[in-house]
């Protein structure tokens, strides 16, 4: 094999790992979004949940409805991005 065609070979393998870590970090930036979006929703219930027992508001807070929304938000994100999870 001849010096050219091994540069040339290496060439395009450094292009392919240069796309596939683009891909990678496009990925990884859709997950930690994700992951973010998902903390600070907990974080709002567990401030209200809080918000109700310091004050006695007796406000419900309707879970099942924030597991179904955020199931929901989690399912068109996955579409969105092409994400598996």
């Amino acid at each position: 094999m001849e010096d050219n065609e091994k540069i040339r070979l290496l060439e395009d393998e450094l292009v392919d790992l240069k796309f596939n870590l683009k891909d990678l970090k496009d990925k990884e930036s859709a997950y930690k979004e994700v992951l973010t979006e998902i903390k600070n929703s907990i974080n709002e219930i567990v401030e209200l949940e809080i918000e109700n027992e310091r004050f006695n508001l007796e406000a419900e807070i309707d879970y099942k409805s924030c597991i179904t929304n955020l199931n929901n938000y989690l399912r068109e994100y996955k579409r969105l991005y092409k994400l598996n999870f």
